[in-house]
């Protein structure tokens, strides 16, 4: 260090391990001046004192941790602030310090990064209520500064690595709330370099045994590896040349997304180990745009492999245009950016470029966890509904972490995230309630659509509105979020009951003439069915109950066409009525061009022959149904915590398993023992031939399960007793 600093390091701390953390803090803080690495290392000897009594369970002293965890934030360059937050930032909740001495000796700022990630913990509070309340405390404090969210990353990054010295037991559970919460909170606030390496270790110390396979798999491949990186990384630097562009080419760490893909059980291990990435930074988008266009026509790239998301970036704001192209049965994938990009794609939110279209679409992620986060609700003392509130709201909270996003546009391009299934009304309710509430149609890419028109990530869609509109009651049958679902409920639950009435014949009406029908050509039968149905004495109360939200007036279409029920699906509708939340006394059958089963993501098909059938949100099927008649499609779901163990024996799921592997019949014996262990029954096998001329092929395993995690279950054990294949189930068989 230089001679000149401002600090005594002959002033030394409590142990030598100490002195050897905050030299090294020192030294990679050392982009900071004279009198901010002065200030950092009066925090070192305070944090030093403030923990003196404290040990790690590796037996070192407590500070060598935060100071660690404050040299992790050094690498990203940020400020003296952050750092010495990260030094004192367990001081307040395992300490004598309080909140106001750390304002006294460092400022307001670094006393309120501190509470930011300062656990809340209460002996009135369960694990799962103290595990809520901090996420929620977390949430919302980098909701205000988004410091405190790489200060808690830094801190778990460091905690990660040193969890030899704690039980396999919490171990496993540290990783596994690691990765529900905290990668994926990282990743859609656009810090993807240090949520790639706290994954990694995430999987280390979920399953030590299969990390170790593929890491052997890895340098088995090592010496072939490289040489494919420094031929890659070659040819792009020579590409730059020949085309006159200012760049260079880097060769990326992609382990985090091998390990990901082979523990998700997404690809076989030894293509995984052929997955290389780089990164070619260039001055410009022209420039970009120059390579890729090269790129393509030079590697017959097809469009599926090009993802140009310069122009509208992905949720979490990575901004960049990826090429994938196969070579040599190698998986090459080739990502072009701007400097400025690339910091983006590293920093995120705690970027210093605010201005950009990458921004804006981690402020969209901002402002939907904000709505979740429901401050004002959870803004009160500690109690017992307090927790209850809080433990929904993480739920829901991880539930839109790990849900797949879109990113739409509005017409000056402001960009609004969605979960994946969402229609244009919904993209209407998340640019606010003013224009949800009066929307009545939807440009989408130019072209003149419906409300309930699905959308796609990257659309640029304008809402049509009428200031004399008003939500309907059948709109609630096809929006995604919960914004536009409580808004719409808002609404309609404010009108006077004369109007209900009138709103809910309306709404009725208009979907029975979805099916060339109208609420004209209703005999008194039709009527009393429906009323015995529900239970009413009236048509007004139906009316009512469609109008309050109640009652989908889709359902009521739904219990007119049912039909006699197909005995062969008899197993199924049974337990539909346990399973399927709002479906009473209407006909129910499963999609036999998907199959789905418990757990799966679900939408609901009116159809005027079967009555409501149930497929995933994905199914191809629907594609044409989505685009001419969306309002025949409407979300359903299962009812949650459904105790499956109790209904054993009313779940019976078919599903089909494809085994990228040919087993022989002792492996074949194997597995079904395994899976009888497991409670799955198996009522088929077969080889699957690649092609008539192969040796190489599959393994069918038709199955019986009571779910999709018990189904995932199965995957897992048959994974472990036979080398990790990949392995795939067909949702068609």
């Amino acid at each position: 260090m230089p001679a000149h600093h401002s600090y005594d390091i002959s002033d030394r701390f409590s142990h030598p391990l100490v002195d050897e953390s905050a030299d090294s803090l020192m030294r990679a803080a050392g982009y900071l001046s004279d009198e901010e690495r002065a200030d950092v290392w009066r925090a070192c000897h305070f944090g030093d004192v403030a923990h003196i009594k404290d040990k790690r369970k590796s037996g070192e002293p407590y500070i060598t941790h935060p100071i660690a965890v404050a040299e992790i934030i050094a690498g990203f360059k940020l400020d003296k602030d952050t750092i010495i937050a990260a030094i004192l930032h367990d001081t307040v909740e395992d300490t004598d310090v309080t909140h106001d001495n750390l304002i006294a000796e460092f400022g307001q700022t670094v006393a309120c990064l501190v509470d930011g990630v300062t656990k809340l913990k209460s002996s009135s509070m369960s694990r799962q209520q103290s595990q809520a309340a901090t996420f929620h405390k977390i949430l919302t404090a980098t909701i205000s500064d988004p410091r405190v969210l790489i200060i808690k990353l830094s801190d778990r990054l460091h905690n990660m690595s040193t969890l030899d010295a704690v039980s396999e037991e919490k171990q496993k559970r540290t990783a596994r709330e690691t990765l529900d919460f905290y990668i994926p909170f990282a990743r859609i606030m656009g810090l993807n370099d240090i949520a790639d390496y706290i994954e990694l270790l995430c999987y280390r110390n979920l399953n030590p045994a299969m990390y170790t396979k593929f890491t052997d798999k890895l340098l088995q491949h090592g010496l072939g590896r490289n040489f494919q990186k420094l031929e890659t990384s070659t040819y792009l630097q020579h590409l730059l040349q020949q085309l006159k562009l200012n760049g260079n080419v880097q060769v990326l760490d992609n382990r985090a997304s091998m390990y990901r893909q082979f523990f998700k059980n997404r690809g076989e291990i030894s293509k995984l180990a052929r997955q290389y990435d780089f990164e070619v930074v260039l001055d410009d988008i022209k420039s970009c745009d120059i390579l890729a266009d090269y790129l393509v026509k030079e590697h017959n790239i097809a469009d599926k492999q090009i993802q140009d998301n310069i122009r509208k970036p992905l949720a979490g704001g990575n901004q960049s245009l990826t090429l994938i192209y196969e070579q040599d049965y190698n998986h090459i994938k080739v990502t072009l950016l701007t400097k400025r990009m690339q910091e983006a794609a590293r920093l995120g939110v705690i970027s210093r470029d605010k201005g950009d279209v990458s921004q804006s679409v981690i402020q969209a992620s901002l402002r939907n966890m904000k709505d979740l986060a429901n401050a004002e609700k959870l803004d009160r003392n500690t109690d017992e509904n307090v927790n209850a509130d809080s433990v929904a709201i993480i739920d829901e909270l991880i539930n839109y972490l790990h849900e797949r996003k879109i990113v739409c546009y509005s017409p000056k391009g402001r960009a609004y995230e969605l979960p994946r299934g969402s229609t244009a009304l919904d993209f209407a309710y998340a640019v606010g309630p003013a224009i949800g509430n009066i929307a009545t149609g939807a440009d989408i890419n130019g072209k003149h659509g419906k409300l309930g028109n699905v959308l796609a990530d990257g659309d640029s869609v304008s809402i049509d509105t009428d200031k004399n509109a008003i939500p309907k009651a059948e709109w609630l049958g096809f929006v995604a979020t919960n914004k536009a679902r409580a808004e719409i409920l808002r609404v309609l639950k404010r009108l006077p009951d004369s109007d209900k009435v009138k709103h809910g014949y309306e709404a009725l009406d208009r979907a029975l003439r979805t099916y060339g029908k109208s609420i004209t050509d209703l005999e008194p039968l039709d009527w009393q069915d429906i009323l015995n149905w529900r239970g009413l004495s009236d048509k007004n109360e139906l009316f009512l109950q469609i109008a309050g939200g109640t009652l989908l007036p889709q359902m009521v279409v739904s219990r007119l066409f049912s039909e006699e029920i197909d005995t062969a699906d008899l197993n199924q509708i049974t337990q539909s009525k346990h399973l399927l939340a709002g479906v009473r006394g209407v006909e129910v059958a499963f999609g036999k061009c998907c199959n789905p089963i418990y757990g799966d993501h679900i939408v609901g098909h009116l159809s005027s022959s079967k009555g409501l059938v149930i497929h995933r949100h994905k199914c191809y099927s629907l594609a044409a149904v989505r685009a001419d008649n969306p309002y025949q499609i409407i979300q359903v779901s299962w009812k949650p915590n459904v105790d499956i163990d109790q209904k054993a024996h009313q779940l019976h799921f078919p599903a089909t398993l494809r085994i990228f592997a040919m087993l022989n019949e002792e492996q074949i014996s194997q597995a079904i023992y395994e899976l009888r262990a497991f409670n799955i029954g198996v009522e088929q096998t077969s080889i699957k031939m690649d092609n008539k001329d192969s040796k190489t092929g599959s393994t069918l395993f038709h199955v019986v399960v009571r779910s999709r995690d018990h189904l995932d279950e199965g995957v897992v054990r048959l994974r472990q007793i036979l080398g990790y294949p990949n392995i795939m189930r067909l949702y068609q068989f």
